[in-house]
């Protein structure tokens, strides 16, 4: 087949895009099945988008099936563009983590270009989340799969900047394989003197100062076309755990612009969150879903902590919480002790015919274990404390405006009473 029969011309709508008309038509560029570039035999589309198309490829060579990204023509015509892209594609080729799909190579065949990939059979999360939010335990071993392979790519130095559940594939056997790493990363052409890094698209087929990138996952400084860095992807991953939980997007609209909108000054709505969830994971919504990216969480291995803990079985009896969501309890047991201590001491009497209150109260400090700590009366005149008396500790009392102190416990041979 001849190189220019290759190709199926048709015309696509280009509204929609962020920062654009929404008017405009773009040309885009269709392969045949049957057709081949190199060794690779299209069989069938497997998705489109601004950033090219997909397809089910059978390598001739090796007898397996990959996914094959063919790159808009348009891409072909700038030297730096394709030069950063294929310096980026070698960079994502050096990852190899069990949670990132595969790139096997680059293939060349006139002036179109292709990724090559791994071929991931199974729904994604996109298709999941259609029919339902997912339950707490999934949704957390779901999101500790995708927080380790962000964490891989930012470990190298690499931004997904589009990550959305239709990027996330769940395999028969429940693992999770995020696709498209860094592609938008290395599409972007070289900003202008003093813009930075702008996550900014010009093409042929778009309107300058197009923003890339899925609305519903955008980062505040995404959405404003800023310069952004990891603390994107920890937005993103953010909205794809609430998603999880919820059953929704965090931040939704009619259009790109009302989405858009809401994400700039909307919170999120946190009500369908499963009330039964770990309060860390509360948190770590929160954290990752901070319009300032100066306030969000700044590391991806920070929320696979945060998982890991949510994830661990609780003691018996005990609800299901993070480690660091349980320590409070331990601080306001101690507080309430020490109130209660306070209170028995005042509204017992000290004289001597009251000695199961002495033995009482004695005891109450060694349940508390805070034989060595004051304790502050009801009304904050006095203060309740222990010293050593010969070879034991017992409790006194003081007026704080002064005096000397009263012994209230005297006769450790009943302590073994109460």
């Amino acid at each position: 087949m001849a190189h220019e029969d290759l190709w199926l011309s048709k015309r696509v709508a280009a509204g929609g895009w962020i920062g654009g008309s929404g008017s405009g038509d773009a040309d885009a560029l269709r392969l045949l099945p049957g057709a081949r570039l190199g060794p690779y035999e299209i069989l069938s589309l497997l998705g489109a988008g601004g950033m090219g198309e997909v397809y089910r490829a059978r390598d001739v060579n090796l007898g397996r099936d990959v996914a094959l990204k063919v790159l808009p023509q348009t891409f072909s015509a700038n030297a730096d563009r394709i030069a950063r892209f294929e310096r980026e594609a070698r960079v994502l080729a050096a990852l190899n983590h069990p949670h990132i799909a595969a790139i096997h190579g680059l293939e060349t065949s006139g002036d179109m270009r292709a990724l090559v990939l791994e071929l991931v059979e199974g729904p994604t999360l996109e298709e999941r989340l259609s029919v339902g939010p997912v339950p707490i335990l999934e949704a957390i071993a779901l999101a500790r799969q995708i927080a380790d392979a962000l964490e891989a790519a930012h470990d190298k130095g690499i931004v997904h900047r589009d990550l959305k559940p239709a990027n996330i594939k769940l395999t028969s056997d429940g693992a999770v394989k995020v696709l498209d790493f860094g592609l938008a990363k290395a599409l972007e052409p070289a900003p202008p003197s003093g813009e930075g890094d702008s996550p900014t698209l010009t093409a042929m087929h778009t309107e300058a100062g197009v923003v890339l990138g899925t609305a519903a996952y955008m980062s505040p400084e995404q959405a404003r076309g800023q310069a952004v860095d990891k603390r994107t992807d920890i937005w993103a991953f953010g909205c794809v755990l609430y998603e999880m939980l919820a059953g929704r997007t965090a931040f939704s609209g009619t259009t790109s612009s009302d989405i858009i909108a809401a994400i700039l000054g909307r919170e999120p709505d946190w009500t369908p969150l499963p009330h039964d969830a770990p309060s860390g994971l509360h948190r770590l919504l929160r954290r990752c879903l901070e319009k300032d990216a100066r306030r969000r969480l700044r590391d991806i291995g920070d929320a696979r902590i945060e998982l890991d803990e949510a994830s661990a079985p609780a003691a018996p009896g005990e609800p299901r919480a993070s480690r660091v969501g349980r320590r409070p309890l331990v601080w306001i047991g101690s507080a309430l002790a020490l109130g209660i201590l306070a209170l028995v001491l005042f509204k017992v009497m000290l004289p001597e015919d009251v000695p199961q209150a002495d033995v009482r109260i004695h005891q109450l400090t060694e349940l508390a274990g805070l034989e060595e700590a004051p304790a502050l009366s009801p009304d904050g005149k006095s203060v309740a404390f222990t010293a050593a008396v010969g070879s034991t500790r017992q409790i006194f009392v003081r007026l704080l405006a002064g005096g000397p102190p009263l012994q209230v416990t005297r006769d450790p041979a009943t302590d073994h009473l109460y």
